[in-house]
């Protein structure tokens, strides 16, 4: 039970309805007087006749002269600019006698209907159109014309006195007035609240843009309803204007008073009326006060869900909500053109209520009167959407209001919606290194129901049941204007609520207009725009010479600065506050649709922090002045300053021309068009230095990320430099917008800047006449980029450093081709001769003056591992000059090589140790350049070896070679193995050739034996591990020559010497084994490399069938010598070479180097089985 009683309290606390059968809530926006009024019943007999004391001030503080006067003309415009983020999230904007009026409809079938539709969004815009107060203005004689022509001479004279839609007040309405000033209880009336006013932007976060502009002949639209209330009936919302009194006293805390003539029934208009007010302010009840001629007879209560069923005025409520739902998508179905004026107009007679659509009417030549409020509007809603971070549908407002406005007429306006959009391309938060532009859709959202696209869909799919034929009521009608007109049916409009195809042809209708997100596409359109805006500013009038205007608007600055604006100490500064944890209010009576858009929207208006990741970033690229106030200086100008707004808005607009254009320069660089990168860094520096001189000043871009850039775009040109004349056709070609805006800035500069001579901005770009004038101009570049303090003058030092190292590179090549040729002559002391050795000798020195330069940069910002590898570098130099040094290895040779070592040296020094070194992969690069160094020289040194060299100084330069190679586990460890063992090959056979050339034999011999023997040893098992079979096979044999020469020069260990040699020969099956499973393709190609290299004499195959050679010619010699021995020891050596040397008989020679290789591993099988018989 308790369970039940619960559940009963939460159905009563969520209903809050004044009329439970009907869903409706209520949420006033804004009230222009307190509310709810206190109030006393009136005495019995009271006359009402009689003025009441407080007539004045009951009327003045609570509003209640608005009872009296009607509702004026674009009323809904006055509260759409009000509350302008109300605008595309509710259905209908209009006052509470337009929504009344047409709910009624059913009831009323005499009834006269005349309103203006607008549209803008997904909102409707309603306002009374009182058609004979109109039609008396000489400028909408069109519209007269075409109310003569087709619906005046289709009604009676009794209709046509009908249309009047603001009959004067009645006596009633007097009476009514004075009742309710007699009912104000008597105390001191309440103070005004103040008026509404919006804000015209974020300061410091977006600039200033002007307000929407009214003409004075306009109608007036400054009537301001006593509350504004967004109103939820059923799954309609909308945005009402109401004038009703509410009052209040301790048993009622709210309700309407309404006074009735006692002899005259309440018919049923007057009950809707009375409901749907009660509806519209969320009042539970109302208190009717009955009267005769005046005199106060008795009070009546009654619930508002009780009104529909009262005697003689029942009415259904589901009717009315039905015609609510249908008035409500007939006139979404059918004015869908944003920007038009739709007339929704049913005569007294009529049983189909029309929508024409009046913008085909009005003739070019003359203006819409309704064009420039809707513009306005449409201007303040997008205005309003930028500062609360909403972007959809933005796009399409704009565009409506370029449309829509003359630009002779309201030029910042059209200015201002230029700049909107191109800030909604290229937004002011751009990063030009990384724009990150995704792509959006603008103008429509397929997943929202509820809106539908900007294109009428075709007649046959509007509004089944709903629509009548076009044509034929046209002709009927006599209309010779090609004017669309639509119809809606009355007969049935309460019964059902019709069927809604505005889904079905949501998907075909919604052609969704994205933004891009290639940054040429969305810069491009971005610069339409912000050129488009300044042409708009030519047509700003102004009263006085620009010189005045100038002369005013800098004394304004300074006076600004002098006097800045203070905080006053008695207000409180308003903050932008905004909960952690949002609270989530469940509304009721919200269709699922809606909830969707209002979650949509609210996840757009927290925005998304971008975070920048370095990785992804150049360093290098132009950067935009963030941390910045636009305007330090600069408040928002006075709205009729038109001097001031156009100052203003175009620096707003060349401000977004130079972020286009740095994001252009960027892009173009990132993607290798250098050309045009050149060509926009150029622009934007042009630009910048009109915003530098103008008297609004402003910085968007610093010169010295300008003039990096350019240095950049030189050296890289330099690099593919034979695609220069792609890059000369994209600098030297303009798009037709580049060409204006250079007129337009050329212009501008004439006229705004003035006295001023050589600026920073200046850059005068070209393009280089060769590829080292590019890296010459580049250096140049940089050093003008660093000369100026700034906080990237590290970075350009490194980049100037980096290009003075490949300039250096660049003359040391250049330089050795000059070398060549000058060796390639005959005759030395020829003149052409001695002009390339001149040539030699100057690029040479050009070459080591930019390893200096880069060195003593390297050094000054302190940046090690570039210094490390600009001493490496020197010491690739030094190198080169040994090269090119005529003659063997002379002191100075020795010298240059001494100064590379020692230059690598200090390369390693500068890192510290492998282990704590923070630039690992450098130290590791220099470490393998001192390995090549040492390496080169002992083999120079070997290979040139004269009287100057002594053996143990090669020997010396090789073990020093040898402790370079770091046979540790690397990156390099594989070649620094190979090197390693072909160091071992190197001293074994500098070892081997003294062995031979030593005639007497003693230590020294003995010596350089055992060293040779040790050597090959070493050479041989890295090798093997290696698995290079040439290089094994190599060594094994000169090792084996090596036993042979000692065999034949010492007669007392011949033997023992053969059998060390046949030794070292059975030793070679696991290299055999590799040679047999090696892969064919990798010998074809090998093959192909050894035909090609003449170098290379011995292959591999050449190695084994030399290899066979020495096996038989060994095992021979030992058989020859045993033989000639008597003893019986000897026999059975003899006997067992006799066997290996028959079985070394089956090695089969062959073409294949797999097949060869086997048949020489079976042998060798065979030769181990042999000998393990006899041991």
């Amino acid at each position: 039970m308790e369970d039940v009683e619960i559940e009963n309290d939460q159905k009563r606390t969520k209903s809050r309805s004044p009329s439970p059968g009907i869903k409706s809530t209520a949420v006033v926006k804004y009230t222009a007087f307190q509310s709810p009024v206190g109030y006393a019943r009136l005495q019995c007999n009271t006359d009402l006749n009689m003025p009441p004391s407080n007539w004045s001030a009951a009327i003045d503080s609570y509003g209640m002269k608005q009872i009296l006067a009607g509702s004026p003309g674009f009323s809904s415009f006055r509260m759409a600019q009000m509350f302008p983020d109300c605008v595309g999230d509710v259905d209908v904007i209009s006052g509470a006698e337009c929504i009344k009026k047409l709910l009624k409809l059913p009831y009323q079938p005499n009834g006269t209907v005349s309103m203006m539709v607008h549209r803008v969004e997904n909102t409707l815009l309603l306002d009374d159109f009182d058609v004979y107060d109109y039609l008396m203005k000489s400028e909408w004689s069109w519209l007269k014309d075409f109310f003569y022509e087709n619906i005046l001479k289709t009604m009676s004279e009794q209709e046509r006195m009908g249309l009047t839609l603001a009959p004067a007040p009645s006596s009633a309405l007097q009476l009514t007035r004075a009742f309710l000033s007699h009912s104000v209880a008597a105390r001191p009336p309440p103070q005004p609240l103040p008026p509404l006013t919006s804000a015209m932007c974020l300061p410091g976060k977006r600039p200033f843009l002007p307000e929407p502009e009214t003409r004075t002949e306009e109608p007036p639209d400054e009537h301001l309803y006593n509350r504004n209330v967004l109103w939820t009936f059923e799954d309609i919302q909308m945005l009402i204007g109401s004038d009703l009194p509410i009052f209040g006293d301790k048993d009622r805390p709210c309700v309407s008073l309404r006074l009735r003539d006692a002899r005259e029934p309440i018919n049923v208009l007057t009950g809707i009326d009375y409901w749907l007010d009660n509806l519209m302010c969320n009042v539970p009840e109302v208190l009717m006060c009955y009267h005769l001629d005046g005199i106060v007879q008795k009070y009546e209560p009654m619930k508002t869900e009780d009104l529909p069923n009262m005697e003689n005025s029942k009415f259904s409520p589901k009717v009315i909500r039905n015609v609510a739902q249908n008035i409500l998508s007939f006139l979404k179905s059918n004015a869908t053109k944003a920007g038009h004026t739709y007339w929704l107009f049913k005569g007294p007679q009529d049983d189909v209520v029309k929508l024409y659509d009046l913008t085909s009417l009005c003739p070019d030549n003359l203006d819409n009167p309704f064009t420039t409020p809707v513009a306005m509007l449409l201007y303040r809603v997008a205005r309003n959407m930028i500062v609360t971070n909403r972007s959809r549908h933005i796009k399409q407002l704009l565009e409506h209001v370029i449309e829509l406005l003359k630009v002779e007429m309201y030029p910042h306006i059209v200015a201002s919606s230029h700049y909107m959009l191109a800030d909604l391309y290229v937004p002011a938060t751009t990063n030009p290194a990384n724009p990150d532009f995704k792509e959006e859709t603008s103008d429509c959202d397929c997943e929202d129901t509820d809106y539908v696209a900007d294109y009428p869909p075709d007649t046959e799919d509007i509004c089944e049941d709903k629509t009548v034929d076009v044509k034929e009521r046209a002709k009927s009608e006599g209309n010779s204007l090609a004017v669309q007109m639509q119809g809606l049916d009355l007969r049935d409009i309460g019964d059902r609520v019709y069927k809604d195809t505005r889904g079905e042809r949501k998907h075909a209708s919604c052609t969704s207009s994205t933004l891009g997100s290639q940054p040429p596409d969305r810069c491009g359109r971005a610069l339409s725009h912000a050129l488009k805006g300044l042409l708009a500013l030519h047509h700003v009038t102004i009263m006085k010479s620009k010189e005045e205007e100038r002369d005013r608007i800098k004394q304004q600055i300074i006076n600004e600065e002098q006097h800045p604006k203070m905080a006053n100490p008695l207000e409180p500064i308003k903050m932008n506050y905004e909960p952690i944890t949002k609270k989530v209010e469940n509304k009721e009576h919200t269709s699922r649709s809606r909830r969707r858009k209002r979650e949509r929207k609210t996840s757009e208006k927290s925005g998304n922090c971008l975070i920048e990741s370095t990785s992804t970033i150049d360093k290098n690229a132009i950067q935009v002045l963030k941390e910045k106030k636009v305007y330090p200086t600069w408040h928002e100008p006075n709205r009729d300053d038109k001097f001031a707004w156009k100052l203003h808005l175009k620096t707003l607009l060349y401000e977004k021309i130079c972020l286009c254009y740095a994001t252009l320069a960027e892009y173009s660089y990132s993607n290798e068009q250098y050309g045009f990168s050149l060509k926009y860094i150029d622009m934007a520096s042009k630009c910048q230095k009109l915003l530098s001189n103008m008297i609004i000043k402003s910085k968007v871009v610093d010169v010295v990320c300008l003039m990096g850039r350019v240095g950049d775009n030189y050296f890289q040109m330099s690099k593919k430099w034979h695609r220069l004349e792609q890059f000369k056709k994209q600098f030297e070609t303009d798009h037709d917008i580049d060409s204006r805006i250079k007129v337009e800035l050329e212009s501008d500069m004439a006229e705004e800047v003035e006295n001023v001579g050589a600026n920073e901005f200046d850059l005068n770009i070209s393009l280089p006449p060769s590829e080292l004038e590019a890296m010459l101009w580049s250096c140049a570049w940089y050093r003008r980029a660093a000369a100026a303090p700034n906080a990237k003058r590290a970075e350009l030092l490194r980049r100037l450093a980096s290009v003075g190292n490949e300039l250096a590179v660049r003359h040391m090549h250049d330089a050795q081709q000059i070398y060549a040729k000058y060796d390639s002559e005959p005759d030395k002391k020829d003149p052409k001769a001695k002009l390339l050795l001149k040539q030699f000798t100057a690029t040479s020195r050009k070459s080591l003056e930019c390893l200096d330069e880069a060195t003593e940069i390297f050094q000054q910002v302190n940046d090690t591992p570039n210094l490390a590898l600009l001493y490496c570098n020197k010491g690739r130099y030094m190198r080169f000059r040994a090269h090119c040094s005529p003659g063997g290895f002379t002191t100075e040779k020795r010298r240059l090589y001494s100064s590379a070592e020692q230059l690598y040296a200090a390369a390693l020094a500068l890192l510290g140790p492998r282990e704590a070194c923070g630039a690992r992969a450098v130290w590791e690069l220099v470490a393998w350049e001192l390995s090549c160094h040492v390496y080169t020289r002992a083999v120079l040194l070997q290979d040139h070896a004269d009287l100057h060299c002594e053996v143990s100084e090669v020997a010396d330069a090789l073990k020093h070679a040898l402790k370079s190679c770091l046979l540790s586990p690397g990156p390099r460890q594989y070649l620094y193995q190979f090197r390693a063992a072909m160091i071992y090959h190197r001293l074994g056979s500098l070892y081997h050739s003294q062995y031979r050339i030593t005639q007497e034999d003693g230590p020294k011999r003995r010596t350089l034996l055992n060293a040779t023997r040790t050597n090959y040893e070493q050479a041989s098992n890295m090798f093997a591990s290696l698995e290079d079979p040439g290089m094994f096979l190599t060594v094994q044999l000169e090792h084996v020559a090596v036993l042979e020469t000692q065999a034949a020069v010492t007669p007392n260990l011949k033997l023992k010497s053969l059998q060390s040699a046949v030794q070292l020969l059975r030793q070679c099956h696991s290299i055999m084994t590799v040679l047999k499973e090696k892969d064919p393709d990798e010998q074809k190609e090998q093959t192909k490399i050894d035909e090609n290299d003449e170098k290379i004499i011995k292959t591999e195959h050449s190695l084994l069938s030399l290899y066979e050679n020495r096996l038989h010619f060994i095992l021979k010699s030992i058989i020859q010598y045993c033989r000639s021995k008597s003893n019986k020891d000897y026999e059975k050596i003899t006997d067992l070479h006799k066997k290996l040397y028959c079985a070394s008989l089956k090695i089969k020679k062959d073409g294949d180097i797999r097949l060869y290789a086997a048949s020489v591993c079976d042998v060798l099988v065979d030769m181990d089985a042999i000998s393990k018989e006899f041991e």
